[in-house]
């Protein structure tokens, strides 16, 4: 379960490209910032997965403080890239209203979830020499969550963009219908393991 939600956080920002495209008649302008953000924030998430796992195969483990900085870098990196995703769909997420609301709610649930996933990269757990596989699980849980919130505010985000538009497209709210879909998933998801039970 835990590898799931690591899955969806970060595929989350090419789910949110296809809800972008999807919807991309409610607001042409707001989406082109909206898709450039998840395309940047689908590039941090490379980054977060593949910089840890290059920094061990670039000789990092020759010595720790060496592959701390390696990771730490990486980290930065991310870091960087993931503010400009975050400001970039929230540019989206403004313009083109013409007299529509603000999503205030989208971006209040989809800012925080993006800041505390982002602050994750930077808690590390030491339960000493005789604790290494606590320290271990500890470290992988802390990954696993900072995958999840960030894909997760991602794709509030891009969700942020185009909904309380027009419906002059006829589809149902985004969020309305991402909402269907994360239910059916689950459904789905329940099903296969209870199949599996047998």
């Amino acid at each position: 379960m835990f590898r799931v939600l690591e899955i969806i956080g970060v595929l989350a920002p090419i789910v949110g490209i296809v809800v972008l495209l999807i919807y991309r008649r409610r607001a042409m302008t707001g989406v082109v910032w909206g898709i450039a953000g998840a395309l940047m924030a689908a590039i941090a998430s490379l980054v977060g997965f593949a910089g840890p796992r290059l920094s061990l195969f670039s000789g990092g483990t020759s010595s720790g403080e060496q592959l701390l900085r390696n990771m730490e870098s990486w980290a930065m990196i991310r870091l960087g890239l993931l503010v400009i995703s975050v400001g970039l769909l929230v540019v989206g997420a403004l313009s083109g209203r013409r007299g529509e609301p603000a999503p205030t709610g989208w971006l209040a649930l989809g800012i925080p979830l993006a800041i505390v996933g982002s602050a994750l990269a930077f808690v590390h757990f030491d339960f000493g020499p005789d604790s290494e596989g606590a320290t271990e699980i500890v470290g992988i849980l802390v990954e696993i969550a900072e995958f999840a919130l960030l894909g997760l505010g991602v794709l509030v985000l891009c969700v942020a963009v185009v909904s309380g538009r027009g419906q002059q497209d006829g589809r149902t709210e985004p969020g309305t219908a991402l909402v269907n879909t994360a239910m059916r998933a689950k459904r789905l998801y329940d099903q296969y393991h209870a199949r599996d039970r047998r």
